[in-house]
């Protein structure tokens, strides 16, 4: 009890109070705190789990109270406790969410393997999509997906929540105008432990790189669009166990622009606040640090910069709120899709234990669309 007290505590410290009730409500799925309905519900959330109740559930809540009308998960237990809390009619089918005319979001947070397929569902039925990373597991998925978004006339937006954060919107503010120079970008997190029967272990869901991974493989490739994207890849994988491929392992790619990013993921054990990473940062002049996005230091030759953020800002709320248009911080879809297709190729490499590669970027694109509709940042 002391112990959950405490970390109760070091959450509030961090998140600050509502954050962690939520958190706390999306444990225990006990206590209901709908509010009357201020606006019309027109949100649909696919994925009632943790993340779907308490990071999701918090900041749409904290947007605009009540918006939610419908709710699905194939874990009744989750779905059942979201909708009492949300006070919403039970939902029976998924397609119900797909087909109801006033439903005009729909956030997926499912499982990684399901969400190409119910966000090209979502497309097809005229819905704004916001689909939780990754966005898709496999090449054939994203294929699909990319088709699908190119015929239609459709606002999709992207669970990758670190462009978002207010960090990486400070660090490209201090910036400024980018010339053809190299970037150093270096990310070592301590992730969750995860244990082997854990749903993220099965075959078809892409490994931690996609589960993980590709948050900071995604955050490389935006970087590099402030300036120019690379075309060529070496990317090199170092295992610190062949029995879990995907665990304590480090990445480091360079490009023919010279860049040098490397992400190294350790989950030896649980950390007591959640998720911990430390990013460093190089551009000419300009270098920085990032404390678990709670505190930021640049230094620009002899000016120094030092910025807290309290609470911890991943991103979340703007990621999340993209539906709503909620500040002029964008992000090109198409940067997504490279991101993933850059994923793939590492999730390929880590499940056949290869220690070496070379990401072509224009070939492997041209893999994945028509010519027709080949175009690329």
């Amino acid at each position: 009890m002391i112990l959950r007290l405490k970390k109760v505590f070091r959450y509030i410290c961090i998140y600050g109070i509502e954050r962690t009730l939520f958190k706390i409500f999306g444990r225990l799925r006990v206590l209901n705190i709908f509010l009357p309905t201020l606006r019309v519900k027109n949100i649909g959330l696919i994925g009632c789990g943790q993340f779907g109740f308490a990071t999701i559930g918090y900041f749409v809540f904290k947007k605009a109270p009540s918006l939610f009308l419908a709710a699905y998960d194939i874990n009744k237990n989750n779905q059942v406790s979201f909708e009492k809390f949300y006070n919403l009619e039970h939902t029976p089918d998924i397609k119900y969410i797909f087909s109801n005319p006033k439903i005009a979001i729909v956030y997926i947070a499912s499982n990684h393997f399901s969400h190409t397929t119910y966000a090209i569902e979502a497309i097809k039925n005229n819905k704004i999509v916001y689909l939780e990373k990754p966005i898709s597991v496999t090449h054939s998925q994203l294929k699909d997906l990319v088709r699908c978004v190119s015929t239609h006339n459709v606002s999709i937006y992207a669970g990758y929540n670190r462009p978002f954060s207010g960090a990486i919107m400070d660090l490209k503010k201090a910036i400024k105008i980018f010339e053809k120079k190299p970037i150093t970008l270096s990310c070592f997190i301590s992730g969750h432990f995860i244990d082997k029967n854990h749903w993220y272990r099965e075959p078809q869901e892409g490994t931690r790189i996609c589960g993980n991974v590709g948050h900071w493989i995604d955050l490389a490739i935006h970087i590099f669009c402030w300036r120019r994207l690379p075309r060529k890849y070496i990317i090199s994988i170092a295992y610190s166990n062949a029995d879990e491929f995907d665990d304590n392992i480090a990445i480091t790619i360079t490009t023919e622009l010279n860049d040098l990013i490397s992400i190294v993921l350790t989950a030896r054990s649980d950390p007591f606040e959640g998720i911990n990473e430390t990013i460093n940062f190089q551009y000419d002049q300009t270098i920085a640090k990032i404390d678990d996005f709670r505190l930021m230091t640049i230094w620009q030759k002899e000016k120094l910069i030092k910025k807290k953020y309290r609470p911890k800002d991943v991103g979340h709320k703007n990621a999340i709120l993209q539906p709503f248009a909620i500040n002029d911080y964008k992000r090109e879809w198409n940067e997504i899709e490279i991101s993933t297709l850059l994923m793939l190729f590492i999730k390929d490499m880590v499940i056949d234990r290869e220690v070496s590669g070379v990401f072509d970027l224009d070939s492997e694109w041209s893999k994945i669309v028509d010519e027709a509709t080949n175009t690329i940042i």
